[in-house]
């Protein structure tokens, strides 16, 4: 049973959220331990605005599924006691609705920003750490493979993404409308990834005149600042850089404050700067501006949560497109769970194409001399002949009958009498279906003289 535990902004402030954020570090620790006897596969997702843990419980009874997700719970956050507090705050999904909502993130109908170009990227990118750290097995692959899927044909397909979409291109919006002409103002971006990057070009377009940009690797800084006809400057000058400046957007990857109160005061008192008036933006999580900042005179900090109304505003233009983009994530997620209600089937079945892949790549290898085309050959002709069994095996599954006695019998029959009967054992349950043949006996080779006589075709067996 696919399970999910999340935690997003639709329920949890920053503030909360950034208490169970995953550093690089953690994430990796999580990797090496969220796997047992019931939990096969795991991934997580992770922006500023959610983390969510992705998980296959090889079972669907209620009791091992809330023991895995109390199991994932504690190793998440450690202890306990914190895996509790965490259960008590987020928001579990099963099966379906685990599903449905993960393709939903990719296609952009669950963000922040209605249609928010960046979250596919994210998405990516943890489904690529998760496929690292070997912990998405076959169930995972296919889910983020049909959520990525899913994402670009909405991209494509739809208006959803089109216009102002990025929680950095929405801050630098914001941040107009809350100062006023940009022109004759000094804005400073701290943080140059793709977040920052949207809001310096924002910012930019807006007509910002005076750019600054700060990031830890200077010659990213120095080709961003280039890109907008600005200015590049040395990490470790930001707080002086803040204190000259009257707007500042904060986006990076640090797990403690990168501005901190004290040395933005030390930093205004050294400029003469400590009156003016200075709008921050945190866009971070865990937030990279230090909430004290807010008592010295003349500061404003917007966070994640403050600038979440006005994003609101900007999405009427994409409403349009959301039936649109609704009907093609049903449809992505009607594939899915076919292909998981026809696991067992799959499963019950394997034996029996192990068995007859060995047979034909030894027959056309004997032919051929070429091992390589003997392994696309041997796929090519097993898949022909087990189409119709396993579209048996399908229906028996839709009219809710076992497959022990169907999948033993196609054995028995594929199997020569001088074989030592094959042995039937359970194997982990896809859904409702319990039992599925694991284990076929010795397959027979046929004399090397007998050639295969049915033509090859290229249906691929899944």
């Amino acid at each position: 049973m696919l399970i999910s535990i999340a935690i997003d902004f639709r329920l949890a402030d920053v503030a909360t959220r950034e208490l169970f954020h995953l550093s690089e570090e953690r994430l990796t620790q999580l990797y090496r331990t969220a796997r047992s006897e019931v939990v096969t596969e795991a991934a997580l997702i992770s922006t500023c605005n959610r983390t969510e843990l992705y998980a296959w419980v090889d079972s669907d009874e209620p009791k091992v599924i809330d023991r895995a997700v109390q199991t994932l719970a504690r190793r998440w956050m450690r202890t306990r006691s914190e895996g509790d507090e965490l259960l008590r705050t987020a928001t579990r999904r099963v099966g379906e609705e685990a599903a449905r909502h993960v393709v939903r993130i990719a296609a952009g109908l669950e963000s922040q920003v209605l249609g928010d170009g960046q979250i596919l990227g994210q998405l990516k990118a943890a489904y690529k750490r998760a496929s690292r750290g070997h912990t998405a097995g076959p169930v995972l692959h296919r889910l983020f493979e049909t959520a990525l899927r899913a994402g670009k044909r909405v991209q494509t397909e739809t208006s959803l993404t089109a216009g102002r979409n990025s929680v950095g291109a929405e801050a630098a919006i914001t941040a107009s409308q809350r100062f006023g002409n940009l022109e004759n103002a000094r804005c400073l971006v701290i943080g140059a990834g793709k977040t920052g990057a949207r809001a310096t070009k924002q910012l930019h377009k807006l007509g910002a005149r005076d750019l600054v940009v700060v990031n830890r690797t200077f010659e990213t800084a120095k080709d961003l600042a280039k890109f907008v006809g600005g200015r590049a400057a040395p990490f470790e000058t930001l707080h002086v850089e803040a204190a000259m400046a009257d707007v500042v957007i904060v986006d990076t990857g640090s797990e403690v404050p990168v501005i901190t109160a004290d040395g933005l005061l030390r930093a205004r008192e050294a400029c003469a700067a400590d009156g003016n008036d200075v709008l921050l933006m945190d866009l971070s999580l865990p937030r990279n501006i230090d909430a004290r900042v807010t008592a010295q005179p003349g500061i404003t900090l917007v966070d994640l949560d403050t600038l979440h109304q006005p994003i609101l505003s900007a999405e009427t233009m994409r409403r349009d497109a959301v039936p649109v983009a609704n009907g093609i994530c049903e449809n992505e997620i009607g594939s899915f769970m076919d292909w998981i209600a026809n696991m067992p089937a799959r499963d019950a079945i394997k034996p029996l194409r192990t068995a007859l892949e060995d047979v034909a790549r030894r027959e056309v290898a004997f032919a051929s001399k070429d091992t390589g085309m003997a392994e696309r050959a041997a796929s090519r002709i097993v898949a022909k002949l087990l189409a119709g069994p396993m579209a048996a095996l399908r229906r028996a599954l839709q009219r809710g009958e076992g497959l022990d006695a169907q999948a033993m019998m196609l054995l028995e029959m594929f199997t020569p009498a001088s074989a030592p009967e094959p042995r039937a054992i359970r194997t982990p349950r896809a859904i409702a279906p319990k039992v599925v043949v694991e284990h076929v006996a010795a397959p027979h080779v046929a004399p090397r003289e007998r050639r295969p006589s049915m033509a090859l075709s290229p249906d691929q067996f899944t």
